[in-house]
């Protein structure tokens, strides 16, 4: 009898030790399971997944309110000026949500603004203009004899017509924006030329419609190699001017005074030889691309891109009427990515971007 209970015991102890051991192997196999379930756990609960930045397509708006002047600055920032108040603010398409920041106040109802590099800017208003350096927040006002003053694009020049009312001479002058110390460089006695900085040392003018004449021409004057004054256009009806990146070329509008239809145009300066384009375009709603082979034009139902080194320039269509009135943009400028057309659209004020599909 105590035989038969050993060797029972000794049974129940054998298939014990079996469970036992089989349970331990199977817990010890799920413990690196387990783990690595705790551990995405806790990856997923406090590591965050980076938002990628997604750029905007088509047409989008790029202000909530009027932006006057707009320029594009070299870190791909786009600054802008509101007349009623005179607040600079600036905006990015890269952040649209963002909306804009107050970069800077100046006096309100400039009828016209020149940028610098380095935060610098001059305002011409109905009284004079005013020069600003918001980096070192300077100001210098400009007495009411200079005329239509233009900062360079570093911003180190200024550019202007002094002119005395009484005797009825003057003087196109470069000076230091600051008015330092300055030279004189063509004598006038015409008081109302536009001026644009090409380069550090040369200047394109355009002499505008006067009381006796309808007609504008456009000229070069090279400020330092014998201050020489090439006439480019002359006596041209409504004419209007974009100029390529490196200034060798220019796409430029007009209206024939023979049959009164308004054309767009290129030329190369070099030649000097005038391509029709048979476009009823104008130039002030053209811009160049940074490598001055195309050209962005807004025109009366679409926005077209032409090849300005066809001789035959053709056009393809960007965007017509349906996505936006291209008839009421303005100001046509492209970021620094030369990926998207800015541009003012004059019935809101607005800006609005607009995505160049490559």
């Amino acid at each position: 009898m105590l035989k038969k209970l050993a060797i029972s015991f000794i049974f129940i102890l054998i298939i014990t030790a079996t469970f036992l051991a089989g349970y331990l192997f199977s817990r010890k196999s799920d413990l690196p399971d387990q783990q690595a379930l705790i551990n995405n756990s806790l990856v997923e609960r406090f590591n965050q997944t980076e938002e990628k930045y997604v750029e905007p397509t088509g047409l989008f708006e790029l202000t909530s309110g009027e932006a006057s002047f707009p320029t594009i600055r070299a870190n791909g920032e786009i600054w802008y000026y509101t007349p009623k108040n005179g607040e600079i603010r600036s905006a990015s398409f890269k952040n649209l949500l963002a909306g804009s920041a107050l970069v800077a106040k100046i006096q309100p109802n400039a009828i016209n603004i020149s940028w610098g590099s380095d935060k610098t800017l001059l305002a011409n208003y109905s009284t004079g203009a005013i020069y600003y350096d918001l980096g070192s927040n300077f100001s210098k006002k400009y007495e009411i004899n200079i005329k239509n003053p233009v900062l360079s694009k570093t911003g180190n020049k200024t550019a202007y017509i002094y002119f005395n009312q009484e005797s009825g001479e003057g003087n196109i002058s470069i000076a230091n924006p600051k008015l330092e110390s300055f030279k004189n460089v063509l004598p006038t006695r015409f008081t109302n030329w536009q001026i644009k900085w090409l380069g550090e040392n040369k200047l394109a003018l355009t002499k505008p419609p006067t009381l006796e004449s309808s007609q504008a021409s456009l000229f070069t004057l090279d400020t330092e190699n014998g201050k020489t004054l090439q006439n480019i256009i002359n006596l041209k009806n409504n004419l209007e001017v974009a100029w390529s990146p490196d200034e060798q070329k220019i796409v430029y509008s007009y209206v024939d005074s023979s049959t009164g239809q308004n054309g767009l145009y290129l030329m190369n300066l070099g030649a000097k030889e005038e391509m029709p384009l048979n476009l009823n375009y104008t130039a002030s709603k053209c811009v160049w691309s940074f490598d001055n082979k195309t050209v962005y034009c807004a025109g009366v139902d679409s926005f077209v891109s032409l090849d300005a080194t066809a001789a035959n320039a053709g056009t393809q269509t960007i965007a017509n009427s349906q996505s936006i009135d291209a008839s009421s943009a303005t100001n046509l400028f492209l970021t620094s990515t030369g990926d998207y057309i800015i541009f003012k659209n004059i019935k809101d004020g607005k800006l609005y971007g607009l995505h160049l599909a490559q």
